[in-house]
């Protein structure tokens, strides 16, 4: 029978139902997942895997502290891109004379806080909460890059955490998850298809040349909290099963999937058509990202190898690369 219990936020998206699923295969394990809308036909999978659903909202205290009464362990985690994409934060932007992703930030901060504050009256009998973050981009930075509100969003809740609740951070591990293998769906995330066939890869001149972390998220993230479940707290870890140059992944791609990549310097960010918001906050990114690294240069942040991660359970870019049709693109 399980002895523990694992409260999964998110369990519904991306890294929430990979913990989820795989904590389910568990049997020391029982887990708990939080969804708006636990009877939803979508659901099915979840809890037919042995997933207990129950209803709770980022934006409401009093019902994550309910969903995470008796909890051994918690995994948090939140979803800046989400807001963008909801129309009314764009009418609160305008309203509010303020830029989409401003307003995402806020809401993504204020929905970190909550899981934050929800998990602190249940402090006593925790033994691991497990936060998926990102590094403070505009302080290892020294204030250069102050457009990257995807990550600081994460990076501000997690100090919020530490300034507010000493004894849950003191039980509080983090993991700064790396690049979707996914995201090539995003124009601004890969190579541009030309006329003959070939694929142009945009790079920036005059940005750096660290290199990027890689992950399959849908599968990987479960393996990354699993590790950071039996890791001493406040172990800190980079979320990715390997490091490539943005440059080398694609070349990479193209090798194998038999294409002629040519990778094109400009002087200027390639925007790929985004909205000057969008193009802002992906430009300090990439810029950050390749001038200071992932993590910033953080001397606390772990390879996984480090931590005990089951680094061969980990989705193979290779392939990915193979089996993924990358239909609408090729």
């Amino acid at each position: 029978m399980p002895t523990k219990l694992i409260v999964v936020t998110g369990v519904t998206g991306v890294q929430g139902g990979s913990v989820a699923r795989l904590f389910a295969q568990d049997p020391n394990w029982r887990v708990r997942g939080i969804t708006r809308n636990p009877d939803k036909a979508s659901n099915v999978s979840l809890r037919e895997s042995g997933i207990e659903l129950v209803a709770g909202d980022y934006d409401d205290v009093a019902s994550l502290d309910r969903a995470f009464n008796g909890a051994n362990a918690i995994f948090g985690t939140t979803d800046f891109w989400q807001f963008v994409k909801d129309p009314q934060v764009a009418d609160e932007a305008k309203r509010r004379g303020k830029q989409i992703n401003e307003i995402a930030f806020e809401r993504e901060v204020q929905q970190g806080k909550n899981i934050i504050d929800a998990a602190a009256k249940h402090v006593s009998t925790l033994d691991r909460v497990v936060l998926s973050t990102l590094s403070n981009s505009k302080k290892w930075s020294q204030g250069e890059i102050l457009w990257n509100l995807h990550f600081d969003g994460k990076a501000q809740y997690t100090e919020y955490l530490q300034q507010t609740y000493p004894d849950l951070a003191a039980k509080t591990s983090y993991f700064q998850i790396g690049v979707y293998l996914s995201n090539w769906w995003n124009p601004m995330q890969r190579p541009e298809k030309q006329a003959d066939g070939t694929f142009v890869l945009h790079v920036t001149a005059g940005f750096g040349d660290q290199p990027v972390p890689w992950v399959h998220a849908q599968t990987d993230t479960g393996y990354l909290v699993k590790a950071l479940i039996h890791a001493p707290p406040g172990t800190v870890i980079l979320g990715c099963s390997r490091l490539m140059h943005y440059d080398e992944y694609w070349k990479l791609w193209a090798d194998i999937k038999g294409v002629k990549l040519v990778v094109q310097v400009d002087k200027e960010f390639h925007s790929a058509g985004a909205p000057d918001w969008l193009a802002r906050e992906m430009y300090e990114s990439k810029l950050y990202v390749s001038k200071y690294g992932w993590a910033g240069g953080d001397p606390n942040v772990k390879k996984p190898e480090e931590v005990g991660v089951e680094m061969d359970k980990l989705m193979d870019i290779e392939r990915y690369m193979r089996e993924t049709d990358y239909a609408g693109f090729m």
